[in-house]
This record gives C-alpha cells, sequence and structure tokens, in this order.
C-alpha cells in the first residue's frame, strides 16, 4: 500500500505545469463602461438616443457620478456616445474611425512584422473596395479618381504630395464602394497608408521606378472606370504585391536602390 503522504507527492510531482495568477478586480470604471455598452447593444440602442442622466446612471449602476463621468468620456473615446454640457449623454450618430486609427499607428510601432501585416490588411480590404467601386462608382467618383491620378503624375518626385495624394484616391475607391465600413476601416488606417507610400516613393530613386508605380494606380482607376470588378481587384492585388516587394527590399538592404517592382 502506498502511504497517503508518498501518494500526495506523487500526485504534486505529476501535476500539470499550468499555473494561474490570481483574478485582478476591474475597476469600476470599467465594469460601468461594459455595462453601458451591453445595455446599449442589448436595448438596440440608435444613433441619437439619449442616455439617462449621468446621476440616474450613478443610482442604476450603484456607482457615483465620478466613476460614470470616467465612463462616459471613455464611451466618447470610443465614439460611442456625445457629451454635450448640460445635456444628457446621446448615443453617436456617426461612426467614428479614430480608436481603430490610435490603434493600428500603435501597432506600427509595438509590433513584430508590423509593415508586412498591415499590407495584408489592406490588401484584403482594397481588393474588396476596388471590385465594389467597379460595380457601384458614381460619375462624380469616376471624375474624382481621373483628377486625382492626374495630379500624382505631376507630383511623383514630391514622395510627401504625391502619398497625400495616393491616400484620397485609395479612400475615394473605399468610398465608391458603397460599403460604409469597410471605408471606415480603410479611412482608419489612413495615417500608416501615408507613411507606406511615402516611404515607397523615397526608395524609389529613378524615374522609371517612380513611373512604374503610379501606373499601377492609373490601370486600377482605368478599371474601375470600366466596371470591371475582376480587373479591379487583380490590378490592386498587383499593386499591393508590388508596394511590399520594395518594403522587403529597403528593410533588407536598408537604403534606397533602383527597384523594378
Amino acid at each position: 500500500m502506498i502511504g497517503i503522504d508518498a501518494l500526495f507527492g506523487y500526485v504534486t510531482m505529476n501535476a500539470h505545469p499550468f499555473v494561474l495568477s490570481k483574478l485582478e478586480q476591474t475597476s469600476l470604471a470599467e465594469q460601468a463602461v461594459q455595462s453601458l455598452l451591453q445595455n446599449i447593444e442589448r436595448e438596440k440602442l440608435g444613433p441619437g438616443t439619449a442616455l439617462p442622466s449621468e446621476a440616474r446612471l450613478g443610482e442604476m449602476l450603484g456607482v457615483s457620478r465620478t466613476v460614470v463621468r470616467e465612463a462616459l468620456r471613455t464611451l466618447k473615446g470610443l465614439g460611442v456616445v456625445e457629451i454635450a454640457n448640460g445635456k444628457n449623454p446621446v448615443v453617436r450618430r456617426d461612426l467614428d474611425e479614430s480608436a481603430l486609427g490610435i490603434y493600428f499607428s500603435r501597432a506600427l510601432q509595438v509590433l513584430d512584422n508590423s509593415t508586412e501585416d498591415l499590407m495584408d490588411v489592406r490588401a484584403s480590404l482594397e481588393c474588396r473596395a476596388a471590385a465594389l467601386a467597379a460595380k457601384r462608382r458614381q460619375p462624380a467618383q469616376m471624375e474624382r479618381m481621373l483628377t486625382l491620378v492626374i495630379q500624382m503624375q505631376s507630383e511623383l518626385r514630391q514622395p510627401t504630395i504625391y502619398a497625400s495624394l495616393d491616400t484620397e484616391l485609395h479612400l475615394e475607391i473605399a468610398r465608391a464602394s458603397g460599403n460604409l465600413l469597410l471605408f471606415q476601416m480603410i479611412g482608419s488606417i489612413r495615417a500608416s497608408l501615408e507613411a507606406q507610400s511615402r516611404h515607397g516613393m523615397e526608395c524609389r530613386v529613378s524615374d522609371d521606378s517612380q513611373q512604374l508605380a503610379h501606373d499601377f494606380h492609373s490601370d486600377i482607376v482605368e478599371m474601375i472606370c470600366r466596371g470591371d470588378a475582376a480587373g479591379s481587384t487583380e490590378c490592386m492585388r498587383a499593386h499591393m504585391e508590388s508596394a511590399l516587394r520594395v518594403l522587403r527590399i529597403v528593410e533588407t538592404t536598408g537604403a534606397p536602390s533602383e527597384l523594378r517592382c
């Protein structure tokens, strides 16, 4: 027979090495944020719906008005509610991509392989946007895209200006998709998109390389204006792959060089 002490020792030595630390309580403000978000979703409170006053929210949640104010400030930062002096908080009427924009900017700073990961995200979003734009674009949107392409052509030797126009073109394509969520998601990476475009053009030292980069944009717009969804998708994918190759080359060599991609 194995003694109880020996059995306990055997079980202890062969116990699963998985160790859990004690859970920490979240702050009252964080709990209030989650409660308010869940209530807005559960009650299907639409844009423009007024929430109870700070005092009433405090009573309902069992917390102080200071905690309620902190929670509402958080929700405002997330783009969920609007707050005006002397008025009850209101569910925001429009979407706000600023929170996502902050996230993506931060991700590029702290995550490994973030540049390539962002390009993967861009490719998925923008190829779909281009396909939808080919089906749904309006005359005014086509005119705007063509105008931007012409302006970009004249600024090939000015990376900062070119990148700004490039970003506007990609956003116009997203807008022409007619998908508001898609437009908001692409808009949320606007700063990162512009930074990548500028960096890519700075690394193209020859006229031929710069023109090649621009030709991708011309081809995309041409396919969209033709109403060719498949062609638009393929041109956008080729553009994304070319841009990624350039960024990889630069990261490997550490300096601008003659690029033919």
